[in-house]
């Protein structure tokens, strides 16, 4: 049965990876809310501590010294990554702090969410921060050749659909709005800064935050749909990690071990027959695309409903003005 678990687990991290963060951040900021809010200063240091060492190079780099990314990394590298691509931590804490509003709070799970709202948005802050520094100087400059030179742009890359490689460039373009709109509400999150503005005017900066999820859901599913229509992503394919480097070469150095394996021992190990479970099912990266897309369309079209619904409960609980 544990085992079964865990197959299901990865199967759910391989082809829904957004599903799967979604389930597993929203348990752990669950059963660690009281320690987030009463240690909220060691969480933002810890979850500071990858963006650091991402715009360390980057800082670098613009000072003309050429420094090796820490992505490299064993591990640190992973998180690095998460932080960067937002599909694993980012997005789905901006998913959880927005759902907060269209859920009924006398909940227990989402009282406990509620009540460390301010601390994950400030901790959704280093990873969104982290994405835009490296989109904004690795992506930006060639999105808006796109649209400035579209010649010089397609004679210097291969792009396998224009329509692609069209929304990609403009997904990447619209993320500047999403990093305008997102500073002003992380800012606002430190309670120093709260503060200071006064309840009224922190609470009419705040309403921007639909704004923002209806800007982040066109901005994700715009990656997603430019990357399905050009998987290459006119010039913004992924390349190996070096961890994937290293897991790949151990694969193979198994396979020659098992090759070079008594005959004996090989039938004998071929005896056991081996238990299938989801991990085993073979899913084409095609599918896998579609399954993210379809998570994303699921999550935000679930939270219109509830957030349409709760706002249609609470005009009905709302006293009847008698002239």
């Amino acid at each position: 049965m544990v085992k079964l678990l865990f197959d299901l687990l990865e199967f759910l991290r391989a082809c829904a990876p957004l599903l799967m963060s979604l389930v597993v951040l929203t348990l752990l900021c669950i059963l660690l809310s009281k320690s987030i809010r009463k240690y909220s200063t060691v969480y933002y240091t810890v979850l500071g501590i990858p963006f650091v060492l991402i715009a360390i190079p980057v800082i670098a780099r613009l000072f003309g010294v050429d420094m090796a990314g820490f992505s490299r990394v064993p591990f640190l590298g992973e998180i690095i990554r998460d932080y960067i691509h937002m599909a694993t931590f980012g997005h789905p804490l901006l998913i959880i702090i927005m759902y907060m509003g269209a859920l009924d709070m006398k909940t227990p799970g989402v009282k406990r969410l509620m009540s460390i709202r301010k601390e994950l948005s400030i901790i959704s802050g280093f990873a969104v921060l982290s994405h835009s520094l490296i989109r904004v100087l690795n992506n930006l400059p060639a999105s808006l050749t796109y649209f400035a030179d579209r010649d010089a742009y397609m004679a210097g890359r291969t792009v396998t659909s224009e329509l692609g490689a069209g929304i990609t460039n403009f997904s990447f373009v619209w993320g500047i709005l999403l990093l305008v709109l997102f500073i002003p509400l992380w800012v606002t999150s430190f309670d120093s800064i709260r503060n200071r503005m006064g309840y009224k005017k922190w609470k009419k900066v705040q309403k921007w935050a639909y704004v923002l999820y209806a800007a982040l859901f066109i901005h994700a599913v715009g990656i997603q749909v430019g990357f399905m229509m050009n998987p290459r992503g006119g010039g913004h394919g992924q390349q190996k990690t070096a961890v994937e480097k290293v897991v790949t070469q151990v694969a193979e150095n198994g396979k020659e071990a098992v090759k070079q394996m008594p005959q004996t021992s090989v039938q004998a190990t071929s005896k056991r027959t081996p238990t299938k479970g989801f991990a085993d099912i073979a899913v084409s990266s095609s599918t896998k695309q579609y399954i993210h897309l379809f998570s994303i369309l699921f999550i935000y079209a679930s939270y219109l409903f509830l957030r349409l619904r709760k706002a249609k409960k609470g005009k009905k609980k709302r006293p009847v003005s008698v002239a």
